[in-house]
């Protein structure tokens, strides 16, 4: 199952509540940028799509923009998994 991770450009607010509410948004309106992509997560292998995603610190959520988190809620749990696809090869 693969998965593009995101977040936020413009300042909003995201209650956990309206999560659905929101990318159901996103996903009518994608010319308004809300997110910018910064990871992608495909049948064991990972990348990144924004190099500056890496630079940003380990607190800083992200977001499912096309199926479910997956245990992946921030910067930090993506730099746990590199780190895991890294050490695999």
């Amino acid at each position: 199952m693969s998965t593009t991770f995101g977040i936020p450009i413009k300042k909003i607010a995201i209650d956990l509540n309206q999560y659905d509410e929101i990318m159901n948004y996103y996903f009518r309106h994608e010319d308004d940028e809300l997110f910018t992509n910064v990871w992608y997560r495909s049948m064991g292998q990972c990348r990144w799509l924004n190099p500056l995603g890496e630079l940003l610190p380990d607190d800083t959520k992200v977001y499912a923009l096309d199926n479910s988190q997956q245990g992946v809620y921030t910067i930090g749990d993506i730099k746990q998994m590199m780190a895991i696809q890294e050490q695999k090869k």
